[in-house]
């Protein structure tokens, strides 16, 4: 049975975090941020057990590990418009709530609209 559980589940996945992890958990792409369309840029993060743990700023690639340890990719990007407000949802510490597909994320005066999407593009 083991075998065939590791054969569906999604890479990196425990049966326990498929069982138990709270509805936030998955891929998120960047829809809206303080209501501007931010759609074509790339944003997007993987919350895991309720934390941001991988981020894409639509150039670059940074995750946590369980341990801790950040790695990132290093290319050199031109900035976004929005490139500040993307790294406060990234990297702060949110306020997360979902409705269904949709997740609303909010840090000091300012929110994001992200959907969920299983393209495996972090």
């Amino acid at each position: 049975m083991a075998v065939v559980i590791d054969l569906v589940s999604p890479s990196g996945e425990t049966l326990w975090h498929m069982i138990a992890a709270p509805e936030e958990d998955g891929l998120w792409r960047f829809e809206r941020i303080d209501g501007r369309d931010v759609s074509r840029v790339g944003y997007s993060v993987r919350v895991h057990w309720g934390e941001v743990s991988e981020w894409y700023d639509g150039c670059n690639h940074c995750g946590t590990s369980d341990e801790g340890m950040r790695s990132c990719t290093l290319q050199a990007c031109a900035e976004q418009p929005y490139d500040r407000l993307y790294f406060r949802f990234s990297r702060g510490d949110p306020a997360i709530r979902v409705d269904g597909d949709w997740m609303v994320m909010t840090v000091a005066g300012h929110s994001a609209e992200l959907t969920r999407f299983t393209e495996q593009v972090i």
